[in-house]
């Protein structure tokens, strides 16, 4: 009987010391989810700290030469170019990237025998690559919007109309549109819901998306909410202005599609034909190389060809 009742009594204390740890355990997991939901912030340094040692060698690289950056100013220029294009890169990572990226374009020249000079053009495009595709990446994100704004002001109009609040169709966009748009409602929302007022939410997100259609429909929504009326209706033409802008630029796109091609193949072609003769016709070509008149002709080339592709450029961008 005795051996009975110390069973029990220790399957009894077992049960309640693994209840207690658990509950404990869950509750803080609660806890931490619920953080992470409202200051998703606070755990990005801890999970790149977690994921550091499971990622490849060239992102422990990065990861490592930004810390060693940590302290270091970067210009303001770089980190709204990473924030418009929705880049999780910090400056001091990014930073990094270019280094290896131009330390890779210069030895990669010089491994394959060409002259020490041309290790240094070589760097310098290499450091300029990961500039030229995050600004591109911006380009892209940016134009999104556009038509994201179309799908989404037809989506509030209607979800108004059938009585739903001006902040609950907000919501309802924040979950259903994906980036750009939808992750930023969904910022609107939780930074409302902490006091914040909407115009100072609103001049934020301006700042963060520069982006001409969506500044003029936050500018109408907030001169609208100010001086009352129909919220919906105007949702509604601002999707059909909006509409019509985009019309537009999509057919300015395609009157000046073959410009955008002349340029790409003229500013080209006389560089792939110098790498071609300097591969397969080095003794034709080896005078441009040693020869101090060759450089002087090589660099007048470049420069003659950057021109034209500068002016290319300028004749057929339209601003709409």
């Amino acid at each position: 009987m005795n051996t009975v009742g110390t069973i029990l009594s220790i399957f009894l204390i077992s049960s309640s010391l693994i209840f207690l740890i658990s509950s404990s355990y869950l509750k803080k997991k609660r806890m931490n989810l619920r953080l992470k939901e409202f200051l998703p912030a606070a755990f990005e340094e801890e999970a790149i700290e977690q994921a550091a040692p499971k990622e490849s060698l060239l992102k422990r690289l990065v990861l490592k030469g930004g810390r060693i950056l940590r302290n270091v100013q970067f210009s303001k220029r770089t980190e709204k170019t990473l924030l418009e294009a929705g880049s999780q890169l910090k400056p001091e990572e990014y930073f990094i990237i270019r280094v290896l990226s131009g330390a890779a374009a210069g030895l990669g020249f010089f491994m394959i025998g060409l002259q020490w000079f041309f290790c240094f053009p070589a760097a310098a495009v290499g450091f300029m690559l990961p500039r030229l595709y995050m600004k591109q990446k911006r380009k892209k994100r940016l134009q999104r919007i556009s038509y994201q704004l179309i799908e989404i002001l037809g989506m509030m109009a209607n979800s108004m109309r059938a009585g739903y609040s001006f902040m609950q169709a907000m919501q309802q966009v924040g979950k259903e549109i994906p980036d750009p748009l939808g992750p930023e409602f969904e910022r609107v929302i939780r930074q409302a819901g902490l006091g914040i007022s909407l115009d100072e939410v609103f001049e934020e997100v301006m700042v963060r998306l520069p982006n001409k259609e969506l500044e003029v429909v936050i500018r109408a929504i907030m001169a609208q909410r100010k001086s009352g009326g129909n919220l919906a209706g105007l949702m509604e033409t601002m999707e059909d202005t909006v509409r019509g802008r985009i019309r537009i630029m999509e057919e300015l796109n395609t009157l000046t599609s073959q410009g955008r091609m002349s340029s790409w193949i003229i500013t080209l072609l006389p560089v792939g034909l110098a790498f071609y003769l300097a591969f397969f016709g080095q003794d034709y070509f080896q005078p441009m190389l040693e020869h101090p008149l060759g450089w002087l002709m090589l660099s007048s080339a470049g420069i003659n060809i950057l021109i034209g592709w500068f002016f290319i450029q300028k004749i057929i961008k339209i601003e709409v």
